[in-house]
């Protein structure tokens, strides 16, 4: 899409006026102007009034001037920089660290707004779908406001409810998100690197997804189903009669913040026991479950008494297929076992792209990071550094991670965060290690073989029947004169518009020494065919000019 179509929608155009001058007042003019975002009519408009000329900002701030930017935009911003908090493999990992500071905390709007949306979800008034509803809100977030109630039947609940006209607010921003990813993506070079067309679009299905509770709901009840025999964790049960798709109603948990030191003698528990429950139980997620909270911060996490976990808002969470395990499980085990061969292939299994650009050089670079760092990691048992300098890599060769991995790195380095703070000295790879040698020995098991056998027969059984159709196909085509073959390169284009020029300049200079030759005979002669050869002369002057701008400009024949 044409930057310019972003001034053919009114409320676009203004929207972009008020985003560039946030972020010019958060000091990123320069960044703008070297971006070309100056060119567009809302930046002229506010060149005008002198408010694209601010000052670059510091470089040791631009994490926290961003964020700050992120927030005053809005809730769509917000969650774009959650989402980008993620994404170390993009951003860097102390932009990561700083946008996934990010706050959701938003001013609650009035009670009788959201009341509104209750009964519009649930079909009836508050008071015949509650005993009681307290009108001061829990929580309040971007996309939502949590109020606790009490049922007809007499179960405490949480209910969380959008916040009106929020789809509406986040589908504008994203139109404008994505008409300036895919200018970014045909203007700016570097742009091309990050892929900023599939990063607006994974964060339009992420918050789109966020924004239907009635995912949220089932996937709340795939967590309460894994966990059901469980003692140590409490999921939140959702009453469906009192959910939809703008509504959602959970059980209430009576509990605290997991990083409320204070509580625990209170509550008869033990930080260290819970750090290292908090991080066993988000391995299991991973290693046994395959689906996990992918923000598992300590808002987000409960202490409820004996040492009793509740994990809320489990709206962000990850889903891996076994092959995903698999690889995760191999990039550990390659560090642990010193196999930095083996752990090359892991990484490029987690990664979008099936090869860097320079391979000796990347295999070169992991194989120093295993015979240097990875025996500190593995002594001081620092998961998360070791993930940083694993994302490092990549990124330095423009390695992608996939977004589901994304997720897990994050997951995983914020738990170690959360243990951390509960007991200091923990140790993250012990408690791992014994979850990655059980996925790993579990791949062959007589079951997951013949489950791999069955796969790969069934693939054979399908080549066999598409093969036949296939090879005559092309002996068909073959047969009748029909078949093509079709070659693409990415800089084809250009070596065509090179010959092209070519070819045209050798034919006017062609021209042009014929002229000159005829010309020189003809005034030889006598009689009108002088002028005509002199004429030929100027002709072959203003075409030898021509020539010699268009070879010195690069343009035109």
């Amino acid at each position: 899409m044409n930057y310019t179509r972003l001034g053919r929608n009114t409320v676009n155009a203004v929207r972009f006026a008020e985003i560039l001058q946030v972020f010019v007042r958060h000091g990123f003019a320069d960044l703008l102007r070297r971006a070309g975002f100056q060119d567009g009519l809302p930046a002229r408009l506010l060149r005008g009034l002198n408010l694209m000329n601010a000052q670059e900002g510091e470089p040791e701030t631009l994490g926290t001037r961003l964020r700050s930017a992120l927030t005053e935009l809005g809730p769509t911003f917000v969650k774009m920089g959650q989402v980008l908090s993620t994404r170390p493999d993009l951003v860097g990992a102390k932009m990561a660290g700083e946008l996934s500071a990010l706050q959701d905390e938003v001013q609650a709007l009035p009670f009788e707004r959201m009341a509104l949306v209750i009964e519009a979800e649930l079909g009836k008034p508050v008071s015949e779908l509650f005993t009681s509803l307290d009108e001061q809100a829990v929580g309040t977030a971007s996309l939502s406001q949590v109020y606790r109630a009490v049922t007809r039947d007499g179960d405490n609940v949480a209910v969380k409810v959008q916040r009106p006209d929020i789809e509406k607010i986040i589908e504008s921003d994203l139109s404008l998100m994505l008409s300036v990813a895919e200018w970014i993506a045909d203007h700016v070079e570097e742009g091309k690197m990050i892929d900023p067309v599939g990063i607006v679009d994974e964060f339009a299905r992420s918050i789109r997804r966020e924004l239907d509770f009635g995912v949220e709901a089932r996937v709340l009840d795939m967590f309460w189903k894994n966990f059901e025999e469980d003692e140590r964790v409490i999921i939140p049960r959702v009453h469906h009669d009192y959910s939809s798709q703008r509504v959602v109603t959970l059980e209430w948990v009576d509990g605290v913040r997991v990083d409320n030191l204070a509580a625990y003698a209170g509550r008869n528990s033990d930080p260290a026991t819970v750090a290292v429950l908090g991080i066993e139980i988000l391995c299991e997620m991973v290693f046994e479950h395959r689906l996990f909270h992918a923000d598992p911060h300590p808002g987000n996490i409960f202490l409820v008494s004996d040492n009793r976990l509740a994990f809320l808002d489990l709206g962000m969470a990850g889903h891996l297929e076994k092959s995903d395990v698999a690889a995760f499980t191999d990039l550990f085990m390659a560090i642990f076992h010193d196999d930095s061969r083996e752990c090359v292939d892991a990484i490029l299994a987690l990664t979008t792209q099936d090869e860097p650009v320079r391979p000796e050089a990347f295999a070169h670079e992991v194989a120093e990071y295993i015979a240097f760092e990875a025996p500190s990691i593995i002594a001081g048992g620092q998961l998360s550094r070791g993930i940083e300098l694993v994302v490092q890599i990549a990124r330095r060769h423009n390695l992608e991670l996939a977004p589901r991995f994304s997720l897990l790195l994050k997951a995983l380095a914020t738990i170690e965060m959360v243990g951390r703070k509960l007991e200091p000295n923990v140790n993250v790879l012990p408690i791992l290690q014994p979850f990655m040698e059980k996925a790993a020995m579990a791949r062959y098991s007589p079951g997951r073989v013949l489950d791999d056998l069955k796969q790969q027969v069934g693939a054979l059984t399908r080549l066999g029947r598409q093969a036949p159709g296939d090879i005559s196909s092309v002996l068909r085509q073959l047969r009748v004169g029909k078949f093509r073959f079709q070659v693409h390169h990415e800089h084809l284009e250009n070596l065509s518009n090179t010959i092209d020029r070519a070819s045209k300049r050798n034919a006017v200079s062609m021209v042009i020494a014929a002229l000159v030759v005829g010309s020189s005979l003809l005034v030889t002669t006598e009689g009108s065919m002088t002028n005509i050869g002199i004429a030929g002369f100027i002709l072959a002057g203003v075409l030898g000019f021509m020539l010699v701008i268009s070879i010195l400009w690069g343009k035109g024949i």
